[in-house]
C-alpha cells in the first residue's frame, strides 16, 4: 500500500499546484467545470485518501 500512497500523494500535491496556478490566473481554464475550488477539492481527497493508504499498510495487529 506504500506505493499507492505515493501515488495518491503525489496525484494531490499536483492537484493542488494546479488549483493555486489556476487561482492567480497563469494556466488557462481547462474548461468551466475545472475551477480553483475543484482543484483545492480533489487535492483534499486525494491527500486524505494518502493518509488512509499510508496507514493502512501497517498490516494486521495478530
Amino acid at each position: 500500500m506504500g506505493i499507492l500512497a505515493w501515488i495518491f500523494g503525489a496525484l494531490g500535491g499536483l492537484s493542488a499546484v494546479a488549483g493555486i496556478v489556476n487561482a492567480f490566473g497563469y494556466m488557462p481554464p481547462l474548461g468551466a467545470e475545472f475551477t480553483t475550488m475543484f482543484w483545492l477539492a480533489l487535492s483534499a481527497v486525494l491527500l486524505l485518501a494518502t493518509i488512509a493508504f499510508a496507514v493502512g499498510r501497517a498490516g494486521s495487529y495478530e
